[in-house]
């Protein structure tokens, strides 16, 4: 895409003020025309955020409302016009002059006025989030992108650039780079995207610690990056279990004075764990959450050591030849990281990666529970709005289609993820070796064998796609003989 996105920056959120009761009033008479008149309560909520810019939640109506209404109108599809960017231009001119002289209120209902009939066009979403930061209004324009995001096709290179440069804009490096990475992988020869990419990556050191943050000591000490250094060099340092212990105590006193700074408990974590202290690295963060509150990364982040503990003590009962007390151990890890997920799900129910990894829980249990397929499938076809996650989702919602008879449906999922997967790497193999299952069982062989020879002419190594081959050749000779 050749239009590039104007440095925001992204100042404090402004505060939602009191909304008067005549607003009010308006909004609650604009929910219940939703569904009677969405026209009528689309003007209803217009005038809501014009009178009060900082409602948020008229404005969440207002985007919802506009979005079905589109969709209804376009039969559930995103119109994409050529003309698009163009028709942003003067538009874009007149808000950036507002926004120049300050006049927020006036720029957002500018903004306001071309979501109205398109609330999908990638363009005027970005104008919308951009304005919305510049205001103060952070929230405002990430919902109106996230709620663009639902509805525009996972394979919009340009759209999804758009989406990251935005994230990028608010600091999200985590988001940002799943999308920049999505389009270097589409355009790898474009060394704008690339740097872009390199740029996220480069920032995203933290993982999502920034996004999650809300205390000021806690986002303070992590743009804190010289202390992140040294912690690091510390670490780096260890080279026996006295360094260890030294740069333990070390860092113990340095959480006695400043109790509240995150990067030491992050920093003691490491450390306990070079050493495989388990429970001293559990413990550290548990004292963490109390620091910070309820944040994902530290549920990962315990979670993911808890789970290295039961495989370092699995694998030590077995080579001490105790296999009973192995697979006991073994059977209740598994369980533990079942609960763990399932109840980060209920915590974070619009993570879409845990979403995902539910799925492959109830997937990898079905044996016990043939219901447990269906659960499965849920999970899945929320996690495939996932970028990064789609591929392996329609892939897998495949797999519970077959196992419920529907292969017509496993084969809709299949082309569906043939669309994200451009290049013949290891994943689309599986697709095409799946769809050649599948096509061959149901006796279609010219269909089957389009798609193994395709995997034949890229690997002939891929499992056994030569005997496959050489089978539907045969099978064809023989049909073509009958």
């Amino acid at each position: 895409m050749a239009d590039e996105t104007t440095e925001v920056q992204a100042p404090a959120e402004e505060p939602e003020k009191p909304v008067p009761q005549n607003i009010r009033n308006l909004h609650i008479k604009a929910q219940g025309s939703l569904e009677r008149n969405p026209d009528l309560a689309i003007d209803l909520l217009l005038r809501c955020v014009t009178a009060c810019p900082w409602f948020l939640q008229a404005r969440t109506d207002l985007r919802k409302a506009e979005i079905g209404r589109y969709l209804l109108k376009h039969n559930g599809k995103v119109a994409v016009s050529p003309l698009a960017a163009a028709q942003a231009f003067f538009p874009k001119m007149k808000i950036a002059g507002l926004v120049k002289k300050q006049k927020f209120a006036e720029a957002l209902v500018e903004c306001e006025k071309l979501l109205l009939n398109d609330p999908l066009n990638i363009h005027f979403v970005k104008l919308f989030a951009e304005t919305a930061i510049a205001a103060g209004r952070s929230s405002a324009g990430l919902m109106t992108m996230e709620l663009a995001k639902e509805h525009i096709p996972a394979n919009d290179v340009d759209a999804t650039l758009v989406l990251g440069q935005l994230y990028f804009q608010t600091k999200n490096y985590p988001k940002a780079v799943e999308c920049f990475d999505i389009v270097h992988r589409a355009r790898p020869t474009d060394a704008a995207i690339g740097k872009m990419l390199k740029d996220a990556e480069a920032l995203n050191t933290s993982g999502t610690w920034e996004e999650a943050a809300e205390a000021g000591d806690f986002r303070k000490a992590f743009q804190d990056k010289k202390m992140v250094e040294e912690l690091d060099a510390a670490n780096k340092s260890v080279k026996t279990a006295d360094d260890a212990q030294k740069i333990i105590a070390e860092t113990l006193r340095k959480i006695e004075k400043e109790p509240k700074n995150v990067n030491y408990y992050l920093a003691l974590v490491n450390l306990y764990l070079q050493q495989k202290q388990y429970d001293e690295a559990l413990q550290a963060i548990d004292k963490c959450r109390s620091v910070v509150g309820q944040d994902p990364q530290l549920d990962l982040r315990y979670a993911a050591v808890k789970t290295e503990k039961y495989d370092t003590d699995i694998a030590a009962l077995r080579e001490a030849g105790q296999a009973e007390q192995a697979d006991a151990l073994q059977a209740e890890r598994d369980q533990y990281v079942f609960d763990d997920i399932a109840d980060r799900v209920q915590r974070y129910p619009n993570d879409q990666h845990l979403r995902f990894q539910l799925g492959e829980q109830y997937w990898k249990y079905r044996d016990r529970d043939p219901a447990l397929v269906d659960e499965a499938l849920q999970q899945f076809q929320i996690s495939q709005r996932s970028p990064k996650d789609r591929v392996a989702s329609l892939y897998l919602m495949a797999h519970c289609f077959v196992e419920k008879g529907m292969v017509d449906m496993a084969i809709e999922q299949l082309k569906s993820s043939l669309e994200l997967l451009p290049s013949m790497d290891k994943q689309k193999m599986d697709v095409y070796y799946m769809l050649g299952e599948l096509y061959e069982k149901e006796g279609r062989l010219d269909d089957a064998s389009k798609y193994f020879k395709e995997i034949y002419r890229a690997d002939v190594t891929y499992k056994d796609i030569s005997d496959r081959v050489q089978r539907i050749y045969a099978a064809q000779k023989e049909q073509g003989n009958a």
